[in-house]
């Protein structure tokens, strides 16, 4: 029993002194470095027809932001009207998935949405902030 015991004793001490190691000297990734990666990851995919009338463009960070960028195709205007719906279902889209994750480490989430009009160029901002998920 206690040959047992030393043996795991000595395969936790084997498997947590390299991770404390690094912890100590080089320190965990910021999330924010992470958010970085991810955008840059994501960008290298980009631009991509989203769905008929929509395409990602780009997705940036920066201090507490996490902003993806859409263009929408000619002729598609975005009804204004409906802003409180749009922002409400992006509410819905992210603290229903693994997207309340940002809001969690305090990163505001925001969909950008450029389109033409008759006005000519427009811009649309959903902004999530954290806590929103209640």
């Amino acid at each position: 029993m206690k040959k047992l015991v030393k043996i795991v004793l000595a395969i936790v001490i084997i498997i947590a002194i390299p991770k404390l190691i690094q912890q100590v000297f080089f320190g965990k990734p910021s999330f924010q470095k992470e958010l970085a990666k991810a955008a840059s990851e994501i960008n290298a995919g980009l631009p991509r027809k989203v769905d008929a009338t929509t395409t990602l463009t780009s997705v940036t960070t920066g201090k507490g932001v996490w902003r993806v960028n859409y263009e929408m195709d000619k002729g598609s205007p975005i009804d204004r009207t409906k802003d409180d719906t749009y922002k409400a279902f992006a509410l819905r889209q992210i603290c229903g998935s693994d997207m309340k994750l940002y809001l969690e480490q305090k990163v505001t989430i925001e969909y950008h949405y450029t389109y033409e009009d008759a006005s000519g160029k427009q811009e649309l901002l959903i902004a999530i902030p954290p806590g929103s998920c209640g």
